[in-house]
């Protein structure tokens, strides 16, 4: 009987088991750190151009309508083919459309820096926007892949919308000093070595993922009407604010959108694999949260926007000043997305979105008040920071919950519509922004007005949040 004993694990064993847990977390760590830099990049990328564009209009002669697309042709293209990436990231592996799509990104990063007149440079916007849908959502989906643990997986995505957060708020603060040490192409030419660097850690480092879905057709009618779709928004969008709403261009772009929109419905309906499935929409979390975060986006871009000129235009702050002046949004957003990983386990994905939201609305006409009085600096940080908080509380259990409601193999599909759907809303914020700003007699006014805009969409949103019925992962017959 005693040689039948059983005997504890030696010290070798239990070290070494722990030596390759060890491992695996660090290569977890390592991969999030490495998708998250080249999320950075592609976020980055839609603010830190705008403050070099004083130096490219003198540098390349680029009228106002140039300078505007060399903006937007970045915009366009991102948001127009983001769910296209998503479909690719799924149906190709994530890890392939990542680096296929991180490579694409640096090379036109390249060309944007060395481009000699406006043309070539619009145009080598427009591919590096295209980099950036194909490897944002294929970064998320490897993000659920590498975590399994939902507890840990909720926490990554925490880091990984803070990073994209904190990217979007300190452009216009990289962009300044860039600018002012080195010249306009420096804000392109940065890209490539850290570009060139993510790209060859995530090769070596990320693991490819099953394709369970790579047999499934490829459904290319859905693809092109989305493109569309998203195309013509998009640009209804962008020229709205200098076109006016009795443009013919806007109206055209806006009924091709709601033609094309209504097309994508119906072949998505009849499709054997449709690129976004049509029952996903019968789930009231799923719809509710790509809502939630649509609306987000209006009220925190068109924010944005109004804020930079306004700290421009009324408080007299040049590019550096301003950006520095936001950088306590920036940090609270960091601060956000940590503190909401740290409490998914102790409250509901409801409690946070809902609670967060609502703190963010009501620090929204706080800060313009506060503005308005020219109050202490202290003050209108501190609603910057609550600002900046409520909102990032929200943002990383909205994406959790998303991701939850589908099949693991589809969720570059998810991510990348509820990207696009995200893209949507801050070009609409842009452009109410934008509106506002050419309307108001003062930028005081205007500042007032997409305020009012920015309480209402997310006082909207945290009472969808609120209302929504939070479920876990969806049982496979209905997704």
């Amino acid at each position: 009987m005693a040689d039948c004993a059983l005997t504890p694990l030696s010290p070798t064993v239990t070290s070494t088991d722990d030596a390759a847990a060890r491992r695996v977390a660090n290569r977890r760590r390592l991969t999030l750190a490495l998708v998250a830099s080249g999320m950075f990049m592609a976020v980055l990328d839609t603010t830190i151009v705008n403050v070099a564009l004083p130096a490219m209009r003198a540098n390349l002669h680029a009228s106002v309508a140039g300078l505007a697309w060399i903006v937007d042709a970045y915009t366009l293209s991102f948001a127009a083919l983001i769910l296209a990436g998503g479909v690719a990231s799924d149906r190709f592996g994530a890890k392939a459309v990542y680096l296929w799509g991180l490579a694409l990104f640096v090379g036109a990063s390249a060309a944007c820096g060395l481009a000699p007149t406006v043309g070539p440079l619009i145009a080598a916007r427009f591919v590096q926007g295209m980099g950036a849908a194909l490897f944002l959502p294929a970064s998320l989906a490897i993000v659920r892949s590498t975590f399994d643990d939902p507890r840990e997986r909720a926490r990554a995505i925490a880091v990984w919308a803070g990073i994209a957060s904190v990217a979007a708020s300190i452009g216009p603060v990289a962009g300044g000093v860039l600018v002012d040490g080195f010249g306009w192409r420096s804000a392109f030419l940065i890209n490539v070595p850290t570009g060139l660097a993510a790209l060859a850690g995530a090769w070596i480092v990320v693991r490819s993922a099953a394709r369970s879905s790579a047999a499934r057709r490829f459904d290319w009618r859905g693809q092109l009407a989305s493109t569309i779709a998203l195309g013509a928004l998009c640009y209804a969008a962008i020229e709205l604010p200098t076109r006016g709403l009795a443009s013919r261009e806007v109206w055209v772009a806006a009924l091709v959108a709601g033609l094309a929109t209504l097309t994508l419905i119906a072949v998505e309906r009849r499709a054997h694999d449709p690129m976004v499935p049509v029952h996903w929409f019968r789930n009231r979390v799923f719809v509710a949260m790509n809502l939630t975060g649509t609306l987000v986006y209006i009220g925190y871009f068109g924010l944005l926007f109004v804020l930079s000129l306004y700290l421009h235009g009324e408080i007299g702050l040049n590019a550096r000043q301003t950006g520095l002046t936001l950088l306590p949004l920036a940090a609270s957003l960091s601060l956000g997305n940590v503190l909401s990983g740290k409490l998914q386990g102790r409250f509901s994905a409801t409690q946070l979105i809902a609670s967060g939201l609502g703190l963010a609305a009501f620090a929204v006409p706080a800060m313009a008040a506060l503005l308005e009085v020219h109050a202490p600096w202290l003050l209108v940080y501190g609603t910057m920071v609550a600002f900046g908080l409520g909102t990032a509380l929200s943002v990383a259990p909205m994406i959790s919950t998303v991701l939850e409601q589908v099949p693991g193999e589809l969720a570059g599909v998810a991510s990348g519509l509820l990207n696009a759907l995200r893209q949507a809303g801050s070009l609409f914020g842009v452009a109410i922004a934008g509106a506002a700003t050419i309307l108001a007699p003062h930028l005081s006014v205007a500042l007032w007005v997409v305020g009012a805009v920015g309480f209402t969409t997310y006082a909207i949103a945290a009472v969808m949040a609120g209302t929504a019925t939070m479920r876990t992962a969806p049982e496979p017959s209905h997704l």
